[in-house]
């Protein structure tokens, strides 16, 4: 069930303050009403009433499914003072070890934009893992890198057709968007490939910070394991 609440902001754009209303939690699998108001970003909407003009408002909310046993913390810009705050308290919330099972249990995510808790959703959605999407992405991006040298890449989003087709949007400062198909036997290939780095890799504790920076890390260290294991050979 969604918890709201009522908050006074203040408008970007003419400073002038009035009443939102944003939501503490959001459980989505028993509003299935709200994925389309996070993917096309209504929920977060906010219009002045004194200017007129439209903001996106990434207000700090839990979002949960019990049916894809997800937790996801929407932070915008968060701070590593924030994130310990909330792993504390997830660690506190378990009194008992039925609870703290049931809670393992849990994919645990945080996030820091909209466009990252969109991108979570579709993921789970699609009964993939959000780790080896990741490990996707990045591997990409070092595929076509030599395209990119004059470019300003801002950000690289997974997403689908309507018929399920799976592609990367990779979104530049000077031009539009491009993308790149993706398939099963990339997703497979990659999986079993990374598998053993991907869980070692994952914080067993709080909410995972698993986005560009875990993937290309994740690499790095598997290169250098790599030529280590030749330099042995």
């Amino acid at each position: 069930m969604a918890v709201k609440r009522k908050e006074t902001i203040e408008c970007p754009y003419c400073d002038h303050k009035q009443e939102f209303e944003s939501y503490e939690n959001i459980e989505l699998s028993q509003d299935k009403d709200i994925r389309t108001k996070i993917l096309n970003e209504e929920l977060f909407s906010f219009t002045c009433e004194e200017c007129g003009k439209k903001a996106i408002i990434a207000f700090p909310c839990l979002f949960s499914d019990m049916d894809k046993k997800m937790l996801i913390w929407l932070i915008g810009d968060y701070t590593e003072d924030q994130k310990a705050a909330l792993d504390d308290d997830l660690a506190g919330s378990a009194l008992s070890d039925a609870e703290k099972k049931f809670a393992d249990n849990y994919q645990k995510r945080i996030v820091g934009s909209i466009n990252e808790l969109k991108e979570k959703i579709l993921i789970a959605e699609d009964d993939l893992d959000d780790r080896v999407v990741e490990v996707l992405k990045m591997l990409c991006i070092n595929e076509v890198i030599d395209q990119l040298m004059h470019l300003t890449l801002q950000e690289v989003r997974y997403n689908k057709t309507d018929s399920g087709q799976k592609f990367l949007v990779l979104v530049f400062a000077e031009k539009e968007p491009s993308m790149i198909e993706i398939t099963m036997d990339m997703y497979n290939t990659v999986k079993d490939m990374f598998m053993d780095d991907i869980i070692e890799a994952t914080p067993k504790e709080g909410f995972a910070e698993i986005n560009a920076f875990w993937a290309k890390a994740l690499i790095e260290a598997n290169a250098e394991k790599s030529e280590e294991a030749e330099k042995l050979n």
